[in-house]
This record gives structure tokens, sequence and C-alpha cells, in this order.
């Protein structure tokens, strides 16, 4: 046998079958240092703990308040069972708060959180002010097997002063966070070029944030961009629409880029470009069909799962005209029009619109937008045409 692997065996015996010890961390009794950062996005309180890493209270937009410890270094064992409760002070032998919380662990590759949100949070407030020391207990296992009973405590000296500080920043904290404002989408009726008036508000809270956040830019794209060039004109004009709705608010124009897709760099620029998208459906009116056939292609499908992402946001039915050329018999024709138009329907369903939305009319060969003497004519008439309501 190798040096290697009695070395590994040896390693791993002795994890596995050692007693279940117990391990300590907190910072100095009678030193602790409570240290603020703050912004108009985040407000952190935090104390060092010697050995393991820190305890914070952590508040963002929108988000409820987060109080928990960190370890700095994770050693590969896996936390279980853990809990957070109230200990009085080492000078102190009464106990006040006889109540556990429930704790949140978030393990990650190098480090780990456990924490409690919200009224738990808020609770430990109290306890730190009450001067009593918030304790996390928890046991760290190793291949399901229990190695080490963990105990981190909190000190609550110095916090009241601290924490002062950490209100004045909650209450200049912006009302809501850039990832409740990331990614919006303005869906506009087809054909048309107004800002419903249910975005007032959003276009608001934008103008408001970017003011506060003067390095942020704001970039306005299309939905519909992978369609084709035949989408620029009217998602052009409806940026513009938006564009101008922000500068009325006093938003910077120089501030705002319309582009039909987004670059890498708008991406990767996560905290710096804030994206909103338009969303029109007037490229998704058309379907054609080969000569005989009930199969959609890949491309129509591309389109026809756009749709169904703009029908989610409707309230209104979506009528399915379904058409053939003017080939053959009037009834066989009727007939192939309806299932056309159920084959668009059903992918429509398998795509998550409600079969209520959904109405198909079959109109066979009644009414032709182009002559049927030539191929080319009957292949623009082979269509299902979508109608969306406005």
């Amino acid at each position: 046998m190798s040096k290697f692997l009695l070395a590994f065996l040896f390693t791993y015996l002795f994890v596995i079958c050692r007693p279940l010890g117990a391990v300590e961390y907190s910072a100095d009794i009678l030193n602790a240092y409570w240290e603020n950062k703050s912004s108009k996005t985040t407000c952190d309180l935090t104390q060092a703990i010697p050995h393991y890493g820190e305890a914070f209270f952590s508040l963002r937009p929108e988000e409820p308040l987060q109080f928990g410890v960190y370890q700095a270094r994770n050693p590969g064992f896996v936390v279980s069972k853990a809990n957070l409760s109230a200990l009085p002070a080492p000078w102190r032998h009464e106990f006040t708060h006889l109540k556990s919380y429930p704790v949140f662990i978030e393990q990650r590759s190098e480090s780990k959180y456990l924490s409690v949100f919200g009224v738990d949070a808020e609770a430990m407030i109290d306890v730190l002010l009450s001067a009593e020391f918030p304790t996390f207990t928890y046991v760290n296992t190793y291949q399901d097997k229990p190695i080490e009973q963990v105990k981190v405590t909190v000190s609550a000296v110095n916090f009241s002063a601290a924490y002062s500080q950490f209100i004045a920043c909650g209450q200049q904290l912006l009302p809501y966070a850039m990832a409740s404002l990331q990614d919006k989408v303005f869906y506009f009726s087809e054909g048309s070029k107004r800002v419903d008036r249910q975005y007032f508000i959003l276009i608001k809270k934008i103008v408001k944030y970017m003011q506060v956040m003067k390095d942020t830019k704001l970039v306005i794209v299309s939905d519909t961009q992978s369609i084709g060039r035949a989408d620029d004109r009217l998602f052009k004009s409806r940026a513009k629409k938006i564009v101008d709705l922000l500068v009325k608010q006093g938003l910077k124009k120089s501030r705002i880029a319309v582009q039909s897709k987004l670059s890498m760099i708008d991406l990767e620029n996560n905290d710096k470009i804030l994206r909103i998208h338009v969303f029109g459906p007037d490229v998704l009116k058309m379907f054609w069909f080969n000569k005989g056939s009930l199969h959609l292609t890949a491309k129509e499908k591309h389109r026809l799962d756009l749709v169904a992402r703009y029908m989610q946001h409707q309230t209104k039915a979506l009528i399915i005209n379904s058409h053939t050329d003017g080939m053959g018999r009037k009834a066989h024709n009727m007939v192939v029009a309806q299932k056309r138009g159920e084959v668009v329907k059903r992918y429509l369903e398998s795509q998550g619109v409600s079969a209520d939305k959904l109405t198909v009319r079959a109109y066979g060969e009644k009414k032709p937008i182009a002559s049927n003497r030539t191929r080319k004519g009957q292949a623009k008439n082979r269509r299902v045409e979508l109608s969306f309501a406005r």
C-alpha cells in the first residue's frame, strides 16, 4: 500500500472516528468593535470575530433586515442543526430571552453564512441593546457524520452607538433596488406607440434611482430584434416615447442609449447599466406554411415563443386567422385551414398560453392577399395571421 494511500486513510479515520468536540468563537468580551459601512444602496454593521469571520447586520432596499455570521473560510465541513439564541453577558446570569430562532444556512465553496431575516433579525437588535449576546450554535459534519459542535457568540459591547449610525444609514437608503428596476419590459399594443399609464410609476422610479446613482446609464432595447430589420422602425418610435417621458421627469438624455440589442458590455456591467425592454407584437403576426404542410419550422416556433411571452402579459384574447391558397376543393381547404390554426393554437398552449385566450377562425381560400395564379401568390395566401386585441 502506498504512503499516500496510508496517509489518506489515516486522515479519513481520524476525522470520522474522533469524538465530537466543541469549538467556540467570539470577539473580545470587553473591546468588541462594531463598524458601519454605508451608501445609498447598502447599510452594513459588522463585528470582527477572530479566527472565524464576522457578525453582521445588512440592510438593502426592498429587502428584509438580515443578521448573521460569516465564516471566512470553509474547511470542507457541512453545517447542520443550526440555531440562534440569546445568552446573558458573562457578567450576568439571568436569562431574559428564552426563545430560539431557526437559522438559514448558505454554504459556499469557500465560506458559509448563517442568518436570520426580518422580525427575527429585528429581535437581535433588541437583544444586543439589552446587553445580551446573540449566539449561533451548529454542528459541523463530514460525510454526514458529526465532527464538532460550534458556538459563535456576538458581543453586545459598544453596539448602541454603532447602531445609531446604522439607523441613520437606513433612513437615507434608496426606497428600491436596481434589481427591482432591471430588465423591465414595456409592452405595446399592436400598431401603437403610446406608453401605457401603468408604466409611469416605473419611469419615475428609474429617474429617481439614476439621479442618485449618477454613474448609471440606461439602455433601451428591443425584445423582438431577433425577427429582423422589420422591427426597427416601430421599436425606435416606441423607444423615443419612453425617452421623452424619462427626460420630462428630469433624466439627462445623454445618459440614455437606444439600441436594437444588448452588447456584452451591457450585460457584464450589471451594476452600472440599467436595461429596459420594448416589446410590441407587430412583427409576430404572419406565419406561412409550405404547400400541403401542417408543420411548424424552427423559425416559426421561435416567433411563436415570442408570441407566448407577449400573451403572458395580456388579458384579451388572441385571434388565430387561418387561410389557404385557392388550389384544390373549397371544403378541403377549409379543413386544412382549421388544422393549421389548431397547430398554432396547440403550440402556444404548450408554451403556457391559456386556451381561453386563443380562438381559431378558419377561412380557407376566402380571403386571399395575393393572386392564386402564381406560385408566389399561392405561398403568400397559405398563412396564419394573428390578431392581437388592442
